[in-house]
């Protein structure tokens, strides 16, 4: 099956929230995905991320859509 480079970007955040579910909390899991995405992710894929999240259009693990919100929120203040 083909994705699109959007479908892909949540299916990877999403994948990064499943593999962590250790850390503790949904918010513990939230900051080991932020962390991740700050670290690994170029602004490309951030603001990929930040638009998929605003058309509310994707599934989005709860930790997963905490960690998305962070960065789009922070995005927002570097424009």
């Amino acid at each position: 099956m083909f994705h699109t480079e959007e479908e892909s970007i949540v299916t990877m955040i999403n994948h990064i929230a499943q593999n962590n579910v250790s850390a503790g909390t949904e918010s513990d899991v939230a900051d080991m995905v932020e962390s991740h995405i700050t670290k690994f992710w170029s602004r490309r894929m951030k603001k990929i991320l930040a638009e998929q999240l605003a058309t509310g259009t994707e599934e989005f693990e709860p930790a997963a859509k905490v960690a998305a919100q962070r960065i789009s929120d922070k995005l927002a203040e570097k424009a």
